[in-house]
């Protein structure tokens, strides 16, 4: 899974393996500016690994184990390393240990109950992590419209790097869309906003939602990539927009 940021956001993704290494550098408190910078990324960042984690136990439940492996292996290798930082100056606590252990669970216990109780406990420290973003953020109709909009740009790039000549040539990168776009329909369904762009973002999510519905998707898939690409671009237009008076 290769990932270029959407370039409402400044901060890089340094694709490596992080290991257990330990920030030594006193970190200033960032300006505002970048703060709410920070707080996009990283929010994005724990949509990817949850939509990872949610795609990657799909496969698994369906049997197809050596396909879910790289669901599990890329949230540590493609995006913690860079969240470390932001973790630690924050005060939260890493989970680097539980997704390494989670992979090799999969690999060795496929749908075990050993696995499904790792990756219960797995999910929620990744979703305690949510807890290191201010509240009102979360709670925030244009902070979760931008949040969509650059999970759903993120999909798309995924969604064109697996197909080659209008054919899914990757599943893996396939199923990297799947569940980012399966975990933003959950996200819109559980925010209760008063904007009325929430509306059209959630049906967009769920035009995308119809594309890689199967797990298992016949080739050619339901979509083109122009045509996921549409989607993906409407959302970042809705967010764009002005909200209605």
């Amino acid at each position: 899974m290769k990932i270029l940021l959407p370039l409402a956001l400044a901060l890089s993704l340094t694709i490596a393996g992080c290991g257990q290494r330990e920030p030594t550098h006193d970190m200033a408190p960032p300006a505002p500016a970048d703060a709410a910078r920070e707080d996009a990324d990283f929010a994005m960042r724990l949509v990817l690994i949850e939509g990872h984690l949610q795609v990657g136990r799909e496969l698994i439940e369906a049997g197809q184990t050596q396909n879910s492996l790289p669901h599990f292996g890329h949230p540590v290798r493609e995006l913690y390393s860079d969240m470390i930082p932001i973790i630690v100056h924050r005060g939260g606590a890493q989970f680097d240990r539980d997704l390494i252990a989670l992979e090799a669970l999969a690999a060795r216990e496929n749908n075990s109950p050993t696995f499904t109780t790792a990756f219960d406990a797995a999910l929620a420290k990744v979703q305690a992590a949510r807890n290191l973003i201010p509240a009102e953020k979360w709670s925030d109709d244009q902070f979760v419209l931008g949040l969509v909009a650059d999970t759903a740009n993120v999909a798309s790039q995924e969604y064109r790097n697996a197909l080659v000549g209008g054919r899914i040539d990757s599943l893996i990168e396939y199923h990297d869309a799947r569940g980012f776009i399966f975990r933003l329909g959950d996200i819109l369904a559980a925010h209760q906003g008063a904007d009325p762009r929430l509306a059209q973002a959630a049906a967009l999510v769920a035009e995308l939602r119809v594309f890689v519905e199967p797990l298992n998707p016949s080739n050619p898939p339901r979509a083109t990539d122009v045509q996921f690409e549409e989607k993906a671009a409407a959302l970042r237009a809705l967010v764009e927009a002005p909200p209605a008076q």
